[in-house]
């Protein structure tokens, strides 16, 4: 009896697992917008959104996508302890379970004259060209979407690192030179456009091409064609276990590629690395606050003529050394020589200067030591008067 209800038990959470991951599917490949094999995977239509026209998927569709980035894979992930191989190609007994196998088993229950050479390939300049500033072009690349569902109990046993690794597919006989950026979150921009320079250099940047709610957590480039290029990430929850992977190549060499996707539970020292790691990274932004700091402190007390006066509030520079000046900067000299004498309208501001302002503006009359400025004849004529400080 209690093996009747321990079988019951395990098949309710079974059904309850299934139902769970039944909106997306475990991986599913889109084969829609273009045709067989390299050239059909770089046309610049490949893997429509599934809004209008509807994409067709080998395994269930992702209803949930609302962006405009035409995404050629999902990829379900969910648990803390699995790998999942992205993988198309030319190969002609494709592993069990793999999206290439996924292709053909469709094909041949749906649509047998269907090719079943539908490849993952992206162009050798979408992530750099020489001929566009050293940036990339949309059109050539790929786009993936990962999902860790549900969440919560992936993370339940502590943290969890995942790996993506991104390796050159030998059955087209070239090798690209490849690159990959991982993004938090999925786009939702039904507007983004594929069809417009990808930035790569110095890095990639948040929400690429137009879209919306993708931010970068890390990048990696290969070193050469050919070359695997892998990285590994501390999964998260900030945008309910979605991220969005974008592959492409440089070197001008285009080409195949598959994805190895590997979920592993960290380990002690792995996890106390993370954490030493993060630790650095937050003392390196220190140092370059402080050091920022401090540049600003010495900017904001700048006094480049001496007269106690900063820069950043000085309205008269070069006050000779020694002279006293008032609360802008200015020496009675400097400051009545901002009235132009040579006018009436001059001659008159001229003699209501107030230095200091340490008089009334109203004043009774030009007695000793209530007028800062006088104006200076200087010959005949006003065109050479001038406004100088009272003897």
């Amino acid at each position: 009896m209690n093996n009747s209800r321990t079988s019951l038990a395990a098949l309710a959470i079974a059904c309850v697992l299934a139902a769970a991951g039944a909106a997306h599917g475990h991986a599913t490949y889109n084969l829609s917008g273009y045709g067989p094999g390299l050239a059909g995977s770089l046309n610049g239509a490949d893997g429509l959104p599934t809004a209008v026209p509807p994409a067709t998927w080998t395994n269930g569709d992702t209803n949930a996508y609302t962006g405009g980035l035409p995404v050629m894979w999902y990829a379900g992930m969910h648990s803390n302890t699995q790998t999942r191989i992205i993988q198309t190609g030319l190969a002609p007994t494709p592993p069990s379970g793999s999206l290439l196998q996924q292709t053909n088993s469709y094909n041949a229950a749906n649509d047998p004259d269907l090719p079943t050479d539908r490849v993952l390939a992206v162009g050798g300049k979408s992530w750099s060209d020489p001929l566009n500033g050293d940036q990339g072009w949309g059109h050539g690349l790929d786009f993936g979407l990962i999902h860790y569902e549900p969440i919560a109990p992936i993370l339940s046993s502590g943290p969890v690192k995942f790996t993506v690794t991104v390796t050159d597919d030998p059955s087209d006989a070239v090798s690209p030179r490849l690159a990959f950026a991982l993004y938090k979150g999925w786009d939702s921009n039904a507007g983004s456009l594929r069809h417009q320079t990808f930035t790569s250099t110095p890095a990639p940047v948040d929400n690429p091409l137009g879209s919306t709610g993708l931010t970068l957590i890390g990048y990696a480039v290969a070193s050469a064609a050919g070359g695997t290029v892998s990285k590994s990430f501390e999964l998260d929850d900030d945008t309910a276990g979605e991220y969005t992977l974008i592959v492409g190549a440089l070197g001008g060499v285009a080409g195949q590629y598959e994805v190895v996707l590997t979920t592993t539970p960290y380990t002690g020292p792995e996890q106390c690395l993370a954490d030493l790691a993060a630790c650095e990274a937050d003392l390196s932004t220190a140092e370059g606050d402080l050091v920022q700091c401090q540049a600003d402190l010495a900017t904001a007390t700048q006094d480049a003529d001496g007269d106690g006066v900063v820069d950043g509030s000085d309205t008269c520079a070069a006050t000779p050394a020694t002279t006293p000046v008032d609360q802008e900067g200015c020496s009675r000299a400097q400051f009545c020589a901002q009235a132009d004498a040579s006018t009436p309208a001059g001659k008159k501001l001229c003699k209501k200067l107030d230095w200091g302002n340490d008089e009334p503006l109203m004043k009774p009359g030009p007695k000793a030591g209530e007028i800062d400025c006088v104006v200076a004849t200087n010959g005949k004529g006003t065109a050479d008067d001038t406004c100088v400080p009272a003897p």
